[in-house]
């Protein structure tokens, strides 16, 4: 019998508000229920909210490795008894009740965590609670992590059902914060199965950025994963847990969860909440699925630490530096090194091209005012160059598109060619980008609209080019398509329609697809998604123009950004 919790430190503890009396009774109120104020010292019977997440697991204990696996969230039920001092646990159709008399000798004899063992022949329950983070020193007051294993031994097949669970005593939605940032130490623990593999446990650390103005959180963790058959483990780069979602109503927090380790990568969903009374505390937990059967189920819990800083989860709340890569098309790379508001240094992808240092001094009034212009000449010890950026403003001050992850840029010199020079237009996108492959058990479609803008030059000239562009995207089969619409407006009077170009792909980290025109590849188109749930993307492009097309032939580079509608 493989025993999962026994080799796992986990967590626990629980708590809710008791309500409000009703108004206007005039007879005497009843004496209002005591409630438990700290999950270290449970004086009452109290029934906990939670956020649970359960992997079944069957595997051959010959091989000691997995036949088959799946994860979900469940819905789960844990109460505390103050008479005898008591947990009863329920989930997806099983219960237990686990009391002083089950508690193994294998639990910690400092206290940091409680392991009780029960069986009745048939089942054998282990329920782990934890009240010091594994990678920590200092117990949780509000918030508690528990594991919750069901074997069921059948000759040499054992089936388990493996719950990884956060519980306790919430903060209230009159208390939560709805402004301003912060940043959670977090301690991450759970289950790996995949067929053919031995079981794997994971733990580890990391942070949990929030904005809670804008409602978003991401979190990342760096773990360690352990054979629950050898006994062996890996630690090292590639070990990841990674999450970004939303806040939603009340208390709460959603989004996508990615699981990287030695059996691959896999994406799933999260839940969570805010614990105590100001929330300083919190817990989640996620689960995974696979195609080939790769499964992961796990939760954190984590404490509010005054002295780190948040991650940037915003373009419009900006509070530390952050360096963007830049993306071009055809995998060219520049970067934007932004320092402040006012400050910051661009690096543009190629050496025959000069940047550096931008600030409130080099910029210069706009004709568009949703553009920001910075205009300054860089030199080398052969030339120099003259070049002027712009920037996509984001936010709600931009009256066309009002963007909050992602942006583009145009970088526009003259650069020395033979005895001349010739013009340069560079498009590039950047923002904060949707990690890769977080999407990727993510269902469901997403429609996007938004604009362009560009460079095309012809036989007769250089237009400036600007339009919309539509992408749908189903995130089950993930895939999109979408199209490019757009005309120019030469230095002179009229305007030239471009006409659209189409274009379809698969998702993935920068992945590029072809732009077509009348089922001809014409050109290229680099989409990223931007936001914790995708919900923005910007994509350089680069086409030419068939001769045959009302304008004639055009080579046109350019950027789109676009919003899920």
């Amino acid at each position: 019998m493989i025993a999962f919790t026994a080799m796992i430190p986990l967590a626990g503890c629980g708590g809710s508000s008791g309500g409000p009396q009703s108004p206007g009774n005039t007879s005497p109120e009843p004496p209002q229920k005591p409630i438990n104020t700290s999950l270290a010292d449970l004086k009452y019977s109290q029934s906990f909210v939670n956020d649970a997440s359960t992997a079944s697991t069957t595997l051959d204990l010959t091989t000691k490795t997995a036949i088959s696996a799946s994860s979900s969230g469940s819905t789960l039920t844990i109460r505390y008894d103050a008479g005898s001092q008591g947990y009863t646990v329920s989930v997806d159709g099983r219960s237990q009740t686990f009391t002083p008399a089950d508690i193994s000798a294998g639990s910690s004899a400092s206290g940091t965590e409680t392991l009780y063992q029960k069986t009745d022949g048939t089942n054998r329950d282990y329920l782990t609670l934890v009240k010091v983070p594994f990678t920590g020193n200092e117990a949780t007051q509000y918030v508690g992590l528990g594991f919750w294993q069901r074997n069921v031994v059948t000759d040499a097949r054992q089936d388990t059902q493996y719950t990884s669970f956060t519980y306790g005593l919430p903060t209230g939605a009159a208390a939560m914060p709805r402004s301003g940032t912060a940043a959670f130490r977090i301690d991450t623990f759970g289950l790996v199965s995949k067929p053919g593999q031995e079981p794997l446990a994971f733990q580890g650390q990391g942070m949990f950025s929030v904005d809670f103005g804008a409602g978003v959180f991401s979190a990342e963790t760096s773990n360690t994963e352990t054979s629950l058959v050898s006994g062996s483990g890996i630690v090292g780069g590639g070990i990841d847990l990674i999450a970004a979602g939303h806040l939603t109503s009340g208390n709460q927090f959603s989004g996508n969860a990615l699981y990287e380790g030695q059996y691959g990568s896999v994406g799933g969903t999260l839940d969570g909440r805010f614990y105590g009374p100001t929330a300083q505390e919190l817990g989640a937990s996620f689960n995974a699925n696979g195609a080939d059967g790769y499964t992961v189920a796990g939760s954190f819990t984590g404490q509010r630490d005054a002295s780190a800083t948040p991650a940037n989860l915003t373009l419009t709340n900006m509070t530390q530096s952050q360096l963007f890569y830049t993306q071009f098309t055809y995998n060219m790379v520049g970067q934007l090194n932004w320092q402040n508001a006012e400050t910051f240094t661009y690096v543009p992808p190629s050496s025959d091209l000069y940047g550096g240092q931008f600030t409130v001094a080099d910029k210069v009034v706009s004709n568009d005012p949703n553009f920001t212009i910075y205009r300054k000449t860089f030199s080398n010890s052969y030339d120099s160059q003259e070049a002027t950026l712009q920037l996509y403003k984001p936010g709600a001050g931009n009256s066309e598109l009002a963007l909050t992850y992602a942006s583009f840029g145009h970088w526009s010199t003259n650069v020395r060619f033979g005895t001349g020079t010739q013009p340069v237009d560079d498009y590039f996108a950047y923002g904060l980008t949707t990690p890769a492959k977080l999407l990727s058990g993510k269902t469901g479609t997403g429609r996007y609209a938004g604009v362009l803008y560009g460079t095309a030059t012809t036989a007769t000239g250089r237009f400036d080019v600007k339009g919309s562009s539509r992408f749908n995207v189903d995130f089950g089969k993930q895939s999109y398509s979408g199209a490019l619409a757009m005309a120019g407006t030469p230095a002179g009077a009229g305007k030239v329609d471009f006409g659209s170009f189409d274009f379809a792909g698969t998702l993935g980290y920068s992945a590029a697809a072809d732009i077509t025109r009348d089922g001809q590849v014409v050109g290229q188109i680099r989409p990223q998604f931007y936001g914790p749930d995708g919900e923005e993307i910007a994509a350089p492009f680069s086409l030419q123009s068939p001769e045959n097309s009302a304008a004639g032939y055009a080579a046109i580079t350019g950027a789109t950004v676009a919003k899920r509608q």
